[in-house]
């Protein structure tokens, strides 16, 4: 009786998730491909970058780098780079590339000691937005790579289709390690739910390392308040600050030149510490949709892996395999598709690989997000 009960809840739980994963995919479809930027004549946005630094010294200077690059007027846009109490050289490399290029607009901000430390990132990205003079904020992180168009794709959106929040893409690049390539495969899913969430008019996720808003709206929300104390979610819970205000608000902006490339965690000791630090969010202030759907996804992958370990014991394979298979085929569909856009399809190979590690990666990292502490950059936090 137990056993028939536990394989019913399994199999409503797959098909709940294989239902998700297609309404993703309708979302997905439904995102029209933005490949524009704007015009000479069309450029008229003055659009304000934060980039949050901590101990960047090894990414910071290719990521200023590439806004010498941009084609977008130089006389438009403005860098403001907040040392978030980095211990390393990331302030001095990025005072001396300010002073190297005066033809940029630079500025250097600096967290003073004792401030932000209890507050992480959102501070930071919150004191820059409060120096800068831009209508359209775009906040990016010093690790991360971006192409020549970027900021004229994402202001002439900001133009053209007038929204108050534009996620834009987050890929991995240079993945060289097994562990490195599934988490790009993991990632691209992971950045085309929120696309999918956006698309269907259910905002609830997106990636800060990629994200623009215009600072009015920011200000109408309150910015950051109230979420301050958590390490992560400077992206997710803003997003559901403006999503109470009208998720029509919203836009997903699909185009390749509009997309940010990052790179893949080393080691599955920074993997494990970077997902127990964005599951950490989920059970504040985000909407019962998105708990429903996280709760849905947990248990399931948490069922298969006593699924999995009664099959080792009895040798019944089909309260595993059958719930394995329908979540399999559904969440197959939807990456091949995403794969295939961001030009990733060679990465498809490890997708069962990945399947069988994945249940028990989920239930780990689920349960230790929970409680106990990670350490973050230098930070040790709870």
């Amino acid at each position: 009786m137990t056993q028939q009960f536990f394989f019913t809840v399994m199999i409503a739980l797959s098909i709940a998730y294989a239902g998700f994963m297609l309404w993703c995919l309708s979302g997905w479809i439904k995102l029209p491909v933005y490949p524009l930027s704007l015009q000479e004549n069309e450029r008229k946005t003055f659009v304000s970058v934060i980039i949050p630094a901590r101990n960047e010294e090894e990414h910071v200077l290719d990521c200023l780098n590439d806004f010498l690059r941009q084609d977008y007027p130089f006389d438009l846009f403005e860098l403001i780079v907040v040392d978030d109490h980095s211990d390393d050289a990331t302030a001095k490399i990025a005072t001396k590339f300010m002073n190297d290029f005066p033809e940029l607009k630079i500025r250097i901000l600096q967290m003073s000691a004792g401030s932000g430390m209890k507050t992480y990132k959102k501070q930071a990205i919150t004191e820059g937005i409060k120096i800068s003079t831009g209508a359209l904020v775009i906040t990016t992180d010093a690790d991360c790579r971006r192409g020549h168009e970027w900021i004229g794709t994402i202001a002439g959106y900001f133009e053209k289709c007038g929204p108050a929040m534009i996620s834009a893409p987050v890929i991995f690049e240079n993945e060289n390690s097994w562990l490195e390539r599934i988490q790009s495969l993991e990632f691209l899913g992971l950045v085309a739910i929120g696309a999918a969430s956006i698309g269907n008019g259910k905002p609830f996720l997106c990636n800060g390392a990629n994200l623009a808003f215009s600072k009015k709206i920011f200000m109408e929300v309150g910015g950051y308040r109230a979420s301050m104390d958590l390490a992560s979610g400077d992206d997710t819970l803003l997003m559901m600050k403006v999503a109470a205000k009208d998720p029509g608000l919203i836009h997903f902006i699909k185009s390749q030149k509009a997309t940010v490339r990052t790179t893949a965690k080393k080691t599955l000791a920074e993997l494990l510490s970077q997902r127990r630090r964005w599951a950490s969010k989920i059970p504040s202030q985000m909407n019962s949709f998105t708990v429903l759907i996280a709760c849905i996804a947990y248990f399931l992958h948490a069922g298969l892996v006593v699924s999995f370990l009664y099959f080792l014991y009895s040798g019944s394979i089909y309260s595993f395999l059958i719930p394995f298979l329908v979540k399999v085929t559904a969440e197959f569909v939807f990456v091949a598709n995403v794969a295939n856009f961001f030009n990733k399809s060679r990465l498809l190979f490890l997708f069962l690989p990945a399947q069988v590690i994945y249940p028990f990666y989920i239930s780990y990292v689920g349960i230790r997000s929970l409680y106990g502490n990670y350490e973050w950059k230098g930070r040790n936090i709870k």
